[in-house]
């Protein structure tokens, strides 16, 4: 059930291709359920800061069991600065997913560099790959 580093890579790699068909350079980082990375890779023109915004948007969505974005919907703004400071790896921006088997979240995928809404579908894309590997 658990992420393999092989499952990972070849998500990445689908969330690369994604980006690429939308002209678009970012991010993508994949997280086993311990929140350590299988994969982080970063686009030849992304920003350099996509990995660690990726890697805070996955454990977000880790941490919570739900996408980072819907989370963000969620808690006040007051809250964010409370959990952020007992947590600084949270980040409450859309672009985390959780990756889910059988119903048990088993890791979660970060991606950064674009718009939300655009980190939010290819983050999606990647989950959804490692989900059903």
């Amino acid at each position: 059930m658990a992420i393999t580093l092989e499952e990972a890579l070849a998500a990445a790699a689908i969330g690369v291709e994604a980006a690429t068909a939308e002209s678009i350079s970012v991010g993508i980082v994949v997280l086993d359920q311990r929140f350590v990375v299988l994969a982080a890779v970063r686009m030849e023109n992304a920003y350099p800061s996509t990995v660690p915004v990726a890697t805070g948007k996955a454990h977000t969505a880790l941490n919570f069991g739900v996408p980072s974005a819907a989370i963000a919907a969620k808690v006040a703004a007051e809250n964010k600065v409370a959990l952020t400071l007992a947590e600084p790896r949270l980040l409450f921006v859309g672009g985390g997913e959780p990756v889910m088997r059988d119903g048990v979240v088993v890791g979660a995928v970060g991606v950064s560099g674009a718009s939300e809404e655009m980190d939010c579908a290819i983050c999606a894309v990647v989950s959804k790959a490692l989900s059903n590997p």
